[in-house]
């Protein structure tokens, strides 16, 4: 053994894993690896090679250049690293340790090696020994990863739990998911919202150049699109289009486009593909359980997708034919255009979509720290799950212990 490897040994401590290991281990000596220009270089090997080697130094004297020394420095290091490891494990089995490679583990106090594990000595002995249940050893500690995976199975964050009876740091986690899962919903109308918004205005440019250049059936198909996606957003209550009831009704002065605004009206349907309640997803965290109330709010789908699947439907919507006159186009242009109707509704669309996405930078911040509050609540509440199954454990062993001892 050299005098590095049992200086190593005698101040093991320092090199302590954990004074009670949940295996029996009760410290665990670390081999440290040697540094090569410290350690090896000068004192195992001549330095002229490790010069040469690192620096460009000496070459000619040792003949070699500095690439083919650098791999002959490897090469010797490497065959004294191995001697060194051997001789640590030699040193830790003859101390009775169990050699791991790059550490050795030494059994705590109660504890006997057998084979490559530290068990109790009453155990080896053949005595009746306690079990424990879940995450924890025999000796109530507790069985890290293990309960890491786990540790919710033991706690009140439990669909199966009323909320009521659960622990104060598992209401405090599930009230602040539900208040997370409300602004995803929230957020989700925005998204939505905003994206039918984009394609109104889309819309209406459409309608503005088509009335610019006379481009009657265009301009007629705009029109059209527009008061179907008007009237259904403000019949299913979303707050959408409402920027653009100014159009319809001035042009509602018009005879071909009032008796077509009649048929759009009379064929809106009750509901729509917008129409999606999102109102019985919220409030749900606490009574069928986070992750259940989160899947609802993935099986809504694509936001953006929807808006863009319900424009499209007005393709298939049972929308007015009809021709204008050019007297008729001419008074569209001067209440559309003149007037500066189609300017100002576009302002305010925009501007509704601009404190959509202000809301939306809002949820995103809200939802953040709402996260943070869930994350720390949880932590909690593994902690008292913690503390309560070692608890559990030492007083099942207590009684265990008594039992035994009466026997």
């Amino acid at each position: 053994m050299t005098m590095k490897n049992i200086a190593l040994l005698a101040i093991a401590p320092l090199f302590l894993v954990g004074c009670v290991g949940s295996s029996g281990v009760g410290k665990t000596v670390k081999f440290e690896k040697p540094d090569i220009k410290d350690d090896f270089c000068g004192v195992h090997l001549n330095f002229q090679y490790c010069k040469c080697a690192f620096h460009n130094q000496y070459c000619d004297t040792i003949g070699l250049n500095k690439s083919a020394s650098n791999t002959y420095v490897q090469e010797e290091y490497q065959k004294w690293l191995d001697q060194q490891r051997a001789e640590f494990s030699q040193a830790c089995v003859a101390a009775g340790g169990i050699d791991r490679g790059d550490a050795c583990d030494y059994c705590q106090q109660g504890f006997v090696q057998q084979a490559d594990s530290c068990v109790p000595a009453d155990a080896a002995a053949g005595k009746p020994q306690f079990q424990a249940d879940g995450p924890l050893t025999a000796a109530c500690e507790i069985k890290q990863e293990e309960f890491d995976r786990d540790w919710k199975k033991y706690s009140d964050i439990d669909e199966r739990i009323p909320f009521e009876e659960r622990s104060y740091e598992a209401k405090q986690a599930l009230t602040s998911y539900d208040a997370m899962i409300d602004l995803m919903v929230e957020g989700f109308s925005l998204e939505r919202d905003r994206e039918v918004e984009n394609q109104m205005q889309t819309e209406l440019e459409t309608y503005r150049d088509a009335l610019v250049k006379d481009l009657k059936t265009n301009l007629l198909k705009a029109f059209w699109r527009l008061s179907w996606v008007t009237y259904t957003t403000v019949q299913n209550g979303k707050g959408l289009g409402e920027s653009y009831a100014n159009l319809l009704t001035t042009g509602a002065s018009v005879e071909t486009i009032g008796s077509g605004l009649k048929v759009i009206q009379g064929s809106i349907p009750n509901d729509s593909s917008l129409a999606i309640d999102t109102s019985t997803i919220s409030g749900k965290a606490k009574s069928v359980g986070a992750a259940v109330a989160l899947e609802a709010i993935d099986s809504l789908g694509d936001p953006v997708k929807i808006a863009t699947e319900f424009f499209k439907s007005t393709a298939n919507a049972p929308l007015p034919s009809a021709d204008l006159t050019p007297e008729e186009v001419a008074i569209l242009k001067n209440q559309h255009l003149t007037k500066g109707v189609v300017d100002e509704i576009l302002a305010e669309s925009r501007a509704a979509n601009q404190a959509r996405a202000d809301r939306i930078a809002g949820i995103e911040v809200e939802i953040a720290a709402l996260q943070n509050e869930i994350d720390n609540w949880e932590a909690q509440e593994k902690i008292r799950v913690q503390v309560l199954l070692q608890e559990s454990c030492r007083q099942q062993r207590l009684d265990f212990e008594q039992q035994s001892t009466e026997q």
